[in-house]
């Protein structure tokens, strides 16, 4: 079952994959972080600073900074998302790597990402197995988002965009590689069967 096969390849090499995206993510999130900190520190009363009808800044931080701030993290997820051709070039390799017999790495991954692996693929999209590995990164993002959220929460102010940024690349990094393999394995021939074969 190709879907049966996509989470064995995703959790076998998972900490290789985490590591192809987490060098995109983190870095990213942390940028962001460090450019509003002043906001990152004040997330807990973004609410209670935009209701004030004098737009008086609180602790440095104001609407508009808050707006800035957001605007930037929209950019962040654009840069992400337009990663992912990128992304997925260099999960296809360790992939290609892992089906070899070798031990697939982040390194060897991305410095291979400018290289062909020879000719496409003409399998069609298997469409049910790319949905099902999407609805799964959903999941685990949510999750750790959640759980991100919760470790940032008693951090003091001083450390706040540091833990903020970790968890939120680290969130990422921990999602999308069910959604890369899964488009991999998408367009990857099924394995013939021969259970029914005679010896």
């Amino acid at each position: 079952m190709l879907l049966d096969r996509a989470l064995k390849t995703t959790l076998r090499n998972f900490s290789t994959f985490w590591l192809i995206v987490a060098v995109v993510t983190i870095p990213l999130n942390l940028a962001w972080a460090t450019l509003f900190q002043d906001v990152v520190a004040t997330r807990e009363i973004h609410a209670d600073i935009e209701s004030l009808p004098s737009g008086d800044p609180v602790r440095g931080v104001d609407r508009q900074a808050i707006e800035l701030a957001r605007s930037a993290q929209l950019i962040v997820l654009a840069l992400e998302l337009a990663l992912i051709p990128v992304l997925l070039r260099a999960t296809r390799r360790a992939i290609e790597r892992d089906a070899l017999g070798h031990v697939p790495t982040a390194f060897g991954a991305w410095r291979g990402v400018g290289r062909s692996s020879g000719g496409r693929s003409s399998a069609p999209w298997r469409l049910s197995v790319a949905l099902a590995m999407a609805g799964f990164a959903l999941i685990v993002w949510i999750l750790a988002a959640l759980i991100g959220g919760l470790l940032a929460g008693p951090v003091g102010d001083a450390l706040a965009w540091l833990v903020v940024g970790l968890t939120r690349g680290a969130a990422l990094a921990l999602a999308l590689p069910f959604l890369l393999v899964g488009l991999v394995e998408a367009r990857t021939p099924a394995e013939p069967d021969t259970r029914g074969d005679s010896p």
